[in-house]
């Protein structure tokens, strides 16, 4: 069946793919991998998509059930059938992500721009997610892979990622590299003062006093604990 889950990052949160093999029990397996990775996924928002797998509104109902029994908010569902989508809208679901070629009913359009078939061809996965905005209190990016972050994380956000993270800014949230337990993974920021850090299993919170002066910095983990010195390239 090939890999049945797959998760990655996007601007609305997170996107998780399920393998629409009718041999593959998708309520056992999401809870299974939600279990796994509970610790990585807290919060986060979630777009879910089943392919050309049908499901009624009773089955999309325990599916938002499993969610929330996580802690995780089931927010879209991506599905190639249509009476699927319709069920989906009737439960007050999204059934497109933002920015994506299709209508405001989930349908893949025909054509885009330059001419091309658009729906017929899957953009190769990055590991990185790029972001150029600002990450705000309560908002959560979680991303399996680097993320790198063109502007500021405020105090309440929180950034977690299981490679390195890169804000070209001021960070005053919350950090956690190496989230799947990559000690090795490094957090740079113009300006580095966090509420807390996390890389792999060590944690360091901010000291009381603030940096008496603005340079950038990279935290990594050395000798068992997370240690900030001047950002070198």
């Amino acid at each position: 069946m090939g890999r049945q889950i797959e998760i990655k990052g996007n601007r609305d949160g997170l996107l998780i793919r399920v393998t629409d093999h009718p041999d593959f029990a998708v309520y056992e397996g999401l809870r299974r991998e939600l279990d796994k990775k509970r610790d990585f996924l807290q919060g986060s928002r979630i777009a879910l998509e089943i392919g050309r797998r049908p499901m009624n509104d009773e089955q999309l109902a325990g599916l938002q059930a499993l969610f929330d029994d996580q802690g995780l908010t089931l927010w879209a569902v991506i599905a190639d059938d249509s009476e699927t989508r319709e069920k989906a809208r009737e439960i007050g679901l999204a059934t497109r992500l933002s920015g994506s070629a299709t209508d405001l009913e989930g349908n893949a359009m025909a054509t885009v721009p330059n001419g091309k078939d658009s729906g017929t061809k899957e953009l190769p996965v990055a590991n990185a997610l790029f972001l150029h905005e600002t990450v705000r209190s309560g908002r959560s990016v979680v991303h399996e892979g680097h993320v790198i972050i063109l502007g500021d994380v405020n105090p309440g956000a929180q950034v977690i990622a299981t490679g390195n993270v890169v804000v070209w800014g001021r960070l005053r949230g919350m950090v956690h590299a190496g989230a799947g337990g990559d000690s090795a993974a490094m957090i740079c920021a113009l300006d580095l003062n966090p509420t807390q850090l996390r890389i792999g299993d060590q944690i360091a919170v901010a000291p009381d006093d603030s940096h008496a002066a603005s340079v950038p910095e990279q935290a990594s983990v050395r000798d068992g604990q997370i240690v900030a010195e001047p950002w070198r390239h």
